[in-house]
């Protein structure tokens, strides 16, 4: 089964009720996202969804993918009020719902939760895997200034690991952290990538992968910073923290565990780097559609002379299935 990971749906009704919400000021990943995206779904939808659903099947059939898992992606619903937050998510996921309800049993959501609000998020996370059955939830990298292995956070990760739930991991959320990085395109090119790789690295840290084992985290832009850099982190924290790296056995055995999208593709030596690290058994398909057509990510791993025909199949058929089944397992 050909899934992918990595996908949006953001029609202009999203945006209007954030804008609404004031998010603009209040949301830093919409101060920067909103504006862009906005534009960008008005050319999208322009003739309905409807008919945006049907050309995105389309161009699903052209890359022979079965189904395509839709999320917010950066724009997450992160206010500081809680009131604001839970309706912002509750219009996103139910924005999702509507989508997958007419997606011909071709399209699944990653819901949003109303972070950094524990428990309105709990409330969202039933509301997502309960009653729309959605297989997961797509969170940012960091949420109201609160690293995902805050404290505040623990319920929120005991209720998704009770539900095998798979959490795909989206930057964006602090997307102009480094000074200048909101121009020139940076932010994407070069802080989303680090927000990844930064996540991930703090998860391991705070043994998530071991305390919650039935969460499946599944990392876009193929795990950011971690291919290049993991290793050398590893190697630091072997020196500066010994004890906690001695109760890991490691940090690269736990990032292993996780898994990693296919949406990082100007590179393409990029498998070269995951090979040498994470391992190419770890990669799911991810196109960051609408950006640009599913099949062009189908395309950039069946043309990969990086790749054996082996390891092509398990990136584009069979690890992706194998993510999905365990997270509507459970």
């Amino acid at each position: 089964m050909r899934i992918d990971f990595h996908s949006h749906f953001l029609p202009p009704s999203f945006f209007e009720h954030m804008e609404a919400l004031d998010a603009r000021s209040k949301v830093e990943s919409f101060t920067y996202w909103g504006p862009l995206l906005a534009r960008g779904a008005q050319r999208q939808f322009r003739d309905g969804e409807r008919a945006f659903l049907e050309k995105w099947i389309e161009e699903m059939e052209a890359g022979g993918v079965d189904l395509t898992i839709a999320s917010v992606g950066a724009v997450q619903p992160y206010f500081a009020e809680s009131a604001a937050a839970a309706a912002a998510a509750r219009f996103a996921n139910d924005v999702l719902r509507k989508a997958v309800a007419q997606g011909q049993g071709r399209i699944a959501a990653f819901g949003s939760l109303p972070l950094p609000h524990p428990q309105a998020a709990l409330e969202e996370i039933a509301f997502c895997l309960d009653e729309c059955r959605f297989p997961g939830v797509n969170l940012g990298c960091s949420a109201g200034g609160l690293p995902l292995d805050s404290p505040e956070f623990e319920a929120v990760w005991e209720a998704l690991d009770a539900r095998s739930a798979i959490v795909f991991l989206h930057p964006g959320t602090t997307p102009c952290v480094a000074v200048g990085s909101g121009d020139f395109g940076l932010a994407p090119a070069l802080v989303g990538p680090t927000e990844v790789g930064v996540a991930l690295c703090r998860l391991v840290a705070a043994r998530i992968p071991l305390r919650y084992p039935r969460v499946r985290v599944v990392a876009a832009v193929t795990g950011g910073t971690v291919p290049l850099l993991a290793r050398h982190w590893d190697a630091v924290l072997r020196v500066t923290q010994p004890g906690l790296y001695e109760e890991l056995g490691g940090a690269m055995r736990h990032l292993q565990r996780f898994w990693y999208d296919t949406s990082l593709q100007e590179d393409p030596r990029i498998f070269d780097a995951v090979r040498g690290s994470v391992g190419v058994d770890r990669l799911v398909l991810g196109s960051d559609t609408p950006r640009a057509p599913v099949a062009e990510a189908v395309a950039f791993i069946n043309s990969s002379p990086l790749l054996n025909d082996l390891e092509k199949a398990q990136i584009l058929d069979r690890n992706g299935a194998q993510v999905l089944a365990a997270g509507l397992s459970g």
